[in-house]
């Protein structure tokens, strides 16, 4: 009985060990802030790792001591005494019931010792962390003094093998697997997995990245009378509009939807005079910079500028939306990505976002920050040159081949999967 009960007490310190260890801090801060005493200690013991896993050895080391005493010197001569009752010699006996002790006092401590416990506590961290906080703090109080010593000689051992404290803080690549746990078990849905992974790639993307280039952008001249006002905006409506001087070069500022339709009609129209200064912003500040800058300004719309002053393009608070939640379907304008009904391939826009494209076939792994920002880009990107209308070439699992060109400009790609790992629910 004792033997048993000393196992079973080894048993509740191993689980403790890994309970404390295992115990999310997250969890026990935020149960310790709604008045939870046990969450509280349990945060205080797992802070301090030295100070209870020394209480947690010095009970496991008496416990063994007390083991190998108990299960030596009184069951194994009982047994010796039982077998050689049965006939075996008095020598023999003695050997083989120190065999048979050994060997089952070492099976039941490595399994109802150590590996139980250690599962138990592993499974149900939180919950047992704050069950066994309590206890293990008082035992902590009265080993101090021994305590304290194997703490001073550990960190002296320590110091003197110029092993430093693990200081090195959570990566991106651990919360993308914790996100990915949660998706697997059910608590996070992928549209909050594909979100929250998003956030994290954008937060190291200039607005470069996700700008409307210059090329791409419906613009006004200040010089424009009301008619060809009114066919901008037939061709191209947004709520807003950059204005270019007559010569269309620098920027004169920036005018809304609104201000045009009220202004259209009018006996003294002026574009000029409805123009606000706008937001210049440089091509190399990052996204979440620019989101705080709008929040800041009160603006919805920036135009972007590189470090020569030159006009590159404009960024909106749609486009960061876009960057967070994916592709947003303006209502005109089709989809980038088209699956062709007739064969398992793809039609891409040339000016589709590389992130969008490989979330679309659920290919996030292989997104690398790079030079270039849309698939067009990396076609030019891996070509090295102006592409042709048939060129080919392979990318990780995919196959390229362009199929339209504008002038000098890529428009559509046809993309096909050349592995396996093809996009199971794309379409």
């Amino acid at each position: 009985i004792i033997i048993i009960a000393l196992i079973l007490l080894n048993g509740v310190f191993s689980m403790s060990e890994v309970a404390l260890i295992s115990a999310r801090k997250s969890k026990l801060a935020a149960d310790a802030k709604d008045g939870s005493r046990n969450a509280a200690t349990a945060l205080e013991l797992s802070n301090e790792p030295d100070r209870f896993l020394s209480t947690v050895q010095i009970g496991i080391t008496l416990i063994g001591i007390l083991t190998g005493l108990f299960s030596g010197a009184t069951i194994a001569t009982d047994l010796g005494n039982y077998l050689a009752g049965l006939g075996v010699a008095p020598k023999l006996a003695l050997s083989l019931s120190k065999v048979v002790i050994v060997t089952v006092v070492t099976y039941m401590s490595i399994v109802v010792g150590e590996l139980v416990p250690k599962r138990i506590g592993l499974g149900r961290a939180d919950a047992i962390a704050k069950i066994v906080a309590g206890p293990m703090k008082l035992l902590s109080v009265f080993t101090f003094p021994i305590v304290w010593l194997l703490s001073f000689s550990t960190s002296a051992i320590v110091k003197l093998l110029c092993i430093g404290d693990n200081t090195s803080k959570v990566t991106e690549d651990e919360i993308k697997s914790l996100i990915q746990e949660g998706t697997d078990s059910g608590e996070v849905r992928e549209v909050e997995q594909d979100i929250m992974e998003r956030a994290l790639v954008l937060g190291d993307c200039s607005i470069e990245v996700i700008m409307t280039s210059r090329k791409d952008v419906s613009c006004l001249t200040v010089d424009m009378d009301e008619e060809s006002v009114r066919k901008v905006l037939a061709e191209d409506l947004h709520s807003s509009y950059p204005v270019f001087d007559k010569e269309k070069e620098d920027i004169c500022g920036v005018i809304s939807l609104k201000r045009l339709m009220l202004t259209l009609g009018s006996a003294d129209f002026n574009i000029e005079k409805e123009l606000t200064p706008g937001m210049f912003l440089p091509e190399t500040m990052t996204v979440y910079d620019a989101l705080d800058t709008f929040k800041r300004g009160g603006e919805h719309i920036g135009l972007v500028y590189d470090e020569y002053g030159c006009f590159q393009g404009i960024v909106t608070l749609r486009d960061i939306l876009g960057g967070l939640v994916g592709d947003i379907p303006q209502g005109v304008d089709g989809p980038a990505i088209v699956k062709r009904h007739d064969r398992e391939e793809w039609l891409v826009d040339g000016q589709c976002m590389i992130y969008d494209f490989l979330s679309y076939f659920d290919r996030e792994d292989l997104y690398e920050p790079a030079s270039y920002t849309t698939v067009g880009g990396l076609v030019m990107e891996s070509l090295r040159r102006v592409p042709a209308e048939g060129d080919v070439f392979t990318w990780g699992c995919f196959k390229f081949e362009v199929v339209d060109m504008d002038k000098v400009r890529i428009d559509k790609i046809a993309v096909s999967m050349i592995c396996e790992e093809a996009a199971s629910d794309s379409e």
